[in-house]
């Protein structure tokens, strides 16, 4: 069960729940696949005389660069994106807005649906193509609440702004 699920009021009734979107994250991942692969064929001659040639007697191509390159932003992202994934949860129910963060530590927002003055969408090319964006939702004085990298953006704004 989610924290937000086992941590509602009593009365409380979840409108929406979900997790960051998968899209974000397999677009981030392969932006970064894509950046590393071209850096490490361009600097390829530069990592093998300088760096592999000094510390290890072997003698390797660029493509196999290439694709070590791979290997190692695939190992090293997967587990980071897990983490991401399993430790985002928003939800609006009919009282207030809530999103948590983390796993191990944790950043729980929320605020009444009394409270909210302004909800604002921020939509970038690949977000309003694929239909993912970030809601930010602002109350009285400096307090916020943000739901980062949500499906179906516009939807939930609306749902927002109409106090469910």
């Amino acid at each position: 069960m989610s924290y937000i699920k086992s941590n509602l009021d009593t009365g409380e009734k979840l409108k929406w729940n979900a997790r960051i979107s998968i899209k974000v994250l397999i677009l981030s991942y392969v932006i970064f696949l894509i950046l590393g692969i071209l850096a490490s064929y361009f600097f390829s001659d530069l990592i093998i005389k300088e760096v592999l040639s000094v510390f290890f007697k072997i003698n390797i191509g660029t493509a196999s660069i290439v694709i070590l390159t791979a290997l190692i932003i695939t190992v090293l992202l997967t587990p980071v994106y897990i983490f991401t994934y399993y430790g985002s949860d928003f939800a609006v129910s009919n009282k207030r807005v809530i999103s948590k963060q983390g796993i191990v530590s944790r950043n729980v927002s929320e605020m009444n649906l009394d409270s909210i003055e302004s909800v604002n969408l921020d939509q970038n090319v690949f977000g309003r193509l694929l239909n993912f964006g970030t809601i930010k939702i602002y109350g009285r004085g400096t307090s916020s609440v943000i739901f980062i990298g949500i499906d179906e953006p516009v939807k939930v704004r609306k749902l927002i702004q109409n106090k469910s």
